[in-house]
C-alpha cells in the first residue's frame, strides 16, 4: 500500500511539472536580444546582461558607485517595459568585482511587474 502511494505521488509530481512547463510562456530570443541591446546603449550598463534565469530574472552588471543600486534596476525595468515585458525581476551586481574576484554580491533589485 505504501509503495502504491509513493508511486502515485511521484506520478502526480511529474504531471504537475509537465503542466507547469507547458503553460510557462518564455521570452522570444529576439525580444531578449532587443532588451540587451537597449540596456547596452545606456552608460549605466557597460556589460551585456550577466544571465537570464527562467525568463523571470535578469541579472545585470554596473560599476558600483554606492551601496544601493536599486535606481539602476528600476531604470532597467523602464527600458524592459518598452519591449512589452513586465513579468521580470532585475538584479544588479558589481561587474568589476565579478571580473576581478569572481564574487557575486547583489547591490540592487527591482520588480518590473506593473503596479496593482
Amino acid at each position: 500500500m505504501k509503495r502504491n502511494i509513493i508511486i502515485l505521488l511521484i506520478a502526480a509530481s511529474i504531471g504537475v511539472t509537465v503542466y507547469i512547463n507547458s503553460v510557462t510562456k518564455l521570452l522570444e530570443p529576439e525580444v531578449k536580444s532587443a532588451i540587451e541591446a537597449s540596456l547596452l546603449a545606456e552608460p549605466e550598463f557597460p556589460a551585456r546582461p550577466v544571465w537570464w534565469e527562467d525568463d523571470r530574472l535578469l541579472a545585470i552588471g554596473v560599476v558600483k558607485k554606492q551601496d544601493n543600486h536599486d535606481s539602476d534596476a528600476q531604470k532597467a525595468c523602464r527600458i524592459i517595459k518598452k519591449h512589452g515585458v513586465t513579468d521580470l525581476v532585475v538584479e544588479v551586481y558589481d561587474v568589476v568585482q565579478i571580473q576581478k574576484l569572481d564574487e557575486w554580491t547583489r547591490i540592487g533589485r527591482a520588480s518590473c511587474n506593473p503596479e496593482k
